[in-house]
């Protein structure tokens, strides 16, 4: 029951937020003919090959019509077994849209502040620089071996996200091993790997960071995501979190 109920929140709230964002949405819808997109509005359509955030927003229009029937549907059924919920992912919903949209990356459907965070400018964690040994495939300096995994990761599956950012936690300020826009829906995710358990001290200072995270109102494998040195050694097991958590 306890379970229920708390799906039953979640999905009341991002129904509302889905309901916010499309009232901003623009009127009609996309189509593409050859290589050139229209803007339909009323049977009447202009061309927009061009602007592509226009494009990108009735994309966006696209995802939140679906996501909004996929919500009303599951609040509906949710408590019924006989009726199941509809778990489709987000690249699922948009997989089942016209050919029109499926020619476009997946990034046109994401929520808008995930490409604003992408572009705001903020300080990095100055510490032991010279750490900064690896380097992701777009670009990002990391520490170790196994952030190198997870950002490279990140980035194929077009994921926004910051590494050791400055967040405010308590009145502190904390370097977090890498901050994620989710995609879909804009809410902040925290990743951290704990990567040194073999070090003494370590164990206690992780310990330590897991209650802040949780006393703060982090979510395990909702709104924080922890991993550790076998989880990077499993293989597939990095991109199963990132399908579960994030893409989900």
């Amino acid at each position: 029951m306890k379970d229920i109920v708390q799906k039953l929140k979640k999905y009341e709230a991002e129904l509302a937020a889905v309901e916010r964002e499309f009232q901003e949405m623009p009127e009609g819808w996309l189509l593409k003919k050859g290589k050139y997109f229209y803007h339909v509005i009323n049977g009447r359509r202009g061309g927009i090959t061009k602007n592509t955030p226009l494009i990108k927003k009735l994309c966006r229009k696209k995802y939140l019509q679906a996501r909004k029937a996929q919500l009303t549907h599951n609040l509906f059924r949710l408590g019924n077994k006989d009726k199941p919920l509809n778990l489709a992912t987000p690249e699922e919903l948009i997989a089942s849209f016209s050919k029109t949209y499926q020619s476009l990356p997946i990034s046109y459907f994401y929520h808008s502040d995930a490409e604003k965070y992408l572009q705001r400018q903020c300080n990095t964690n100055n510490y032991k620089t010279e750490n900064l040994t690896y380097e992701t495939n777009g670009g990002t300096l990391v520490r170790t071996k196994s952030e190198l995994m997870i950002a490279n990761l990140l980035e194929e599956l077009e994921i926004p996200y910051r590494y050791e950012i400055p967040i405010k936690m308590g009145g502190k300020v904390r370097y977090l091993d890498f901050t994620i826009v989710h995609p879909f829906t804009g809410e902040i995710i925290i990743w951290e790997h704990f990567g040194a358990l073999h070090l003494e001290g370590y164990e206690k200072g992780m310990n330590k960071k897991m209650k802040e995270y949780l006393t703060h109102g982090l979510r395990p494998f909702e709104t924080l995501i922890y991993t550790f040195e076998f989880d990077t050694a499993t293989p597939g097991r990095i991109k199963e979190l990132i399908e579960q958590v994030i893409l989900k």
